[in-house]
């Protein structure tokens, strides 16, 4: 079971291999700043902001709801504690 930032950052890399995007493109995509990416995705960041997200989001091409529309967004698939 995930906590939600695992799960975050494991949706991040589906859709950046999905896209064969680099971190760098994202992050002048989004403008998401390249440290703040970097810690995210080498799991260092545990509070992911909800603008940070919709910003990446944007710079991926897709929906929050696309992003979110998995099952390890699920309720029983979280580890919310």
């Amino acid at each position: 079971m995930k906590n939600l930032s695992e799960a975050i950052v494991d949706r991040l890399c589906f859709y950046i291999g999905k896209n064969n995007i680099s971190l760098y493109k994202l992050s002048l995509d989004s403008g998401v700043s390249s440290s703040t990416l970097k810690s995210i995705m080498q799991r260092k960041t545990k509070d992911i902001k909800l603008k940070t997200l919709i910003m990446l989001c944007n710079g991926l091409n897709i929906t929050v709801s696309e992003f979110f529309d998995d099952e390890s967004f699920l309720f029983e698939n979280l580890n919310l504690y």
